[in-house]
């Protein structure tokens, strides 16, 4: 029997800075955090824009930014480490996703990343590193619930740090994929791309029985996850978004709901055409007759595009809007796409959340889906 997993704590980073209460004040109203690129040279570029914190410039002006991927994960595992008030984590492994980069730009490996985050935290083992693209925090988050729901580990830190550098910039820019007005609008029929994102965040899975042991209290129940493949192109999403109403339907049945109980979906909602298009199509696929009544929206409207790290930054606002009751709200959706109609968050809308979930996709046809639930 799998044991049921728990969130404890929480570390969170985003162009809005360090802090749950950053993200309230920036993604929750509805902010936009973009601003002109300035730690590298972007005049070439279809865009100038990125939701990038100003501090994290100088990791990139001294030649120092895979030290800030290791310095804002660190931060994050911290903070959720001291939420938890988890004392001694010698045991509790590391699952973290990160960015695989060219050596001349990050002379750490992906896995030296894992480690140094590791050793500052004096955590244990294992320590394992998930590079997946778009669905890399989800991903990590998922192999951690399943190290706690099986009993391998009775804690385990979770989650994802990027921060925007040249070399994604300008691998998004060569794919056109940028948003060339400097505007990221989900599900918008004037959408015209994506924008990049600094983000992390970290997340102390527990079992229940850990909670009891410490006499803890958790912030929220991570009750279903599902991974799915669909295996349609190297880059295009299926047009129907069938690995996405896969993933949303079987985190559903692994959570033990069904669509009627599910409140919120945060989704992928890149801005792109493709995307936005499919995850629609997937939604109405996954939620039925209730796609009426489940409230979507996207903030990486707000936040930017963290890549590996949005699943974990995701998640975390997700876990937000169940524990303020509150939702997020997709900013610039000023002209709904009408193909496939979602009920969108327009403004910072007041309502209780029992159930949210977590949506993510990436290349090649990977998809992946979180379902937290109220303590």
């Amino acid at each position: 029997m799998t044991a049921e997993v728990f969130v404890s704590g929480f570390g969170v980073f985003s162009a809005f800075g360090f802090g749950p209460d950053a993200l309230l004040a920036g993604a929750f109203a509805g902010t936009p955090a973009f601003r002109p690129v300035t730690r590298f040279d972007v005049s070439h570029c279809r865009t100038d824009r990125a939701a990038t914190w100003q501090e994290a410039d100088a990791y990139f002006l001294d030649g120092r930014h895979d030290t800030g991927t290791v310095e804002v994960a660190s931060a994050c595992g911290r903070q959720a480490l001291d939420m938890a008030g988890l004392r001694g984590p010698a045991d509790v492994p590391l699952v973290l996703a990160t960015k695989v980069r060219a050596p001349s730009l990050e002379p750490d490996s992906a896995a030296g990343t894992t480690a140094r985050v590791a050793d500052r935290l004096g955590l244990g083992t294992p320590r394992r590193t998930f590079v997946n693209a778009c669905c890399a925090a989800t991903n990590a988050l998922i192999h951690g619930a399943q190290l706690v729901g099986t009993g391998a580990a009775e804690a385990v830190l979770a989650g994802g740090a990027f921060l925007v550098d040249r070399q994604a910039f300008g691998l998004f820019d060569a794919a056109q994929a940028l948003a060339a007005d400097g505007r990221l609008r989900p599900f918008d029929q004037d959408r015209k791309g994506v924008l990049l994102g600094d983000g992390a965040a970290m997340l102390l899975l527990e079992s229940g029985k850990s909670l009891r042991a410490r006499g803890a209290e958790p912030l929220a129940r991570l009750a279903g996850w599902a991974m799915t493949d669909d295996a349609f192109h190297v880059a295009k999403p299926h047009v129907e978004g069938a690995g996405a109403a896969a993933a949303v339907t079987g985190a559903l049945r692994r959570g033990g709901i069904g669509p009627d109980r599910l409140t919120y979906v945060n989704a992928h909602a890149t801005g792109t055409p493709f995307n936005d298009a499919a995850e629609a199509a997937g939604l109405h696929t996954a939620l039925g007759d209730q796609t009426e009544t489940v409230y979507v929206s996207g903030t990486k409207s707000t936040t930017g595009h963290a890549l590996e790290a949005s699943g974990a930054l995701e998640a975390v606002i997700s876990l937000l809007a169940i524990r303020s009751s509150v939702l997020p709200p997709t900013a610039g959706l000023d002209r709904p796409d009408t193909r496939h109609p979602l009920r969108h968050v327009t403004a910072p809308e007041r309502i209780d959340v029992p159930y949210a979930l977590s949506l993510n996709s990436s290349v090649g046809g990977v998809n992946a889906a979180i379902l937290l639930a109220a303590a």
